[in-house]
């Protein structure tokens, strides 16, 4: 051993180095055992959970391998959901994507609709400012009067166009066979330009007309209104008459 003057580690020392490797692998051994207690523990509380799950499986399914179908299934079943669920969301970003355009046509159609109005109003109102009768009708010869502006009114005796309008047209001329005459020539025709006619205004009084008049047809080529314009020639037929019979008396002097 040595005393405490001779090289080396004292009895002292190597006493306590001892102590400390004993307590040490004590300390380890007991470690060691409880470990072994623990796991042997938890394998049989692992164990009995494995029991446990396995009888309520076979209570709930019959057997494990039942339960694991059913567990497939509703895997499957979730699976094919999440493609159904991502089938409706792009079938409806789609029809988002369509109530858009439909919209977007929709506003343009309203744009138009008001440009088309606008249209409508300025023709309007150019036809109702001037001083030639404009007239729209149906397309017999029993037709009515459908659209005049006021100047036409006015000319047949009307204080406003809506008084005048509903009226039949054959019922303006003093020979209503010019009527059928009009009607002839414009569906053969399409249009007639110059017409004169004896007309009549409301209060039965006479007077010359001239106009022209269209046929209006659709697509298929069927009449669907006549529309023209007429003016009094009185004034001008007054002065052509004059006219013709100054030239015969100036013949006759001849």
């Amino acid at each position: 051993m040595g005393n405490g003057n001779s090289k080396g580690l004292s009895v002292n020392a190597k006493t306590i180095i001892l102590l400390i490797l004993f307590l040490d692998v004590g300390f380890t051994v007991k470690m060691i055992h409880k470990y072994n207690d623990m796991k042997d523990a938890g394998f049989v509380r692992e164990k009995t959970f494995a029991e446990n799950m396995e009888k309520r499986i076979m209570k709930a399914f019959g057997s494990p391998e039942e339960g694991f179908k059913l567990v497939e299934e509703a895997v499957g079943q979730k699976l094919e959901a999440e493609k159904v669920a991502d089938s409706l969301r792009g079938q409806d970003i789609k029809i988002r994507h369509i109530n858009q355009e439909l919209e977007r046509a929709k506003e343009q159609l309203e744009m138009e609709k008001v440009q088309l109005q606008k249209s409508e109003r300025d023709k309007r109102l150019l036809l109702e400012s001037l001083k030639e009768g404009v007239y729209q009708s149906e397309p017999g010869v029993d037709g009515k009067f459908t659209w005049v502006n006021q100047a036409c009114a006015e000319m047949f005796g009307y204080t406003s166009p809506e008084e005048m309008i509903g009226t039949k047209v054959r019922d303006i001329y003093v020979d209503q066979k010019d009527r059928e005459r009009l009607v002839k020539k414009l569906r053969e025709d399409g249009v007639w330009m110059g017409f004169a006619s004896f007309c009549k205004k409301k209060n039965g009084e006479h007077f010359y007309t001239e106009r022209t008049s269209t046929m209006v047809k659709n697509e298929a080529g069927i009449p669907i209104r006549i529309e023209g314009i007429i003016r009094d020639i009185t004034e001008r037929k007054r002065q052509e008459d004059e006219w013709q019979k100054e030239i015969k008396e100036l013949k006759k002097k001849q």
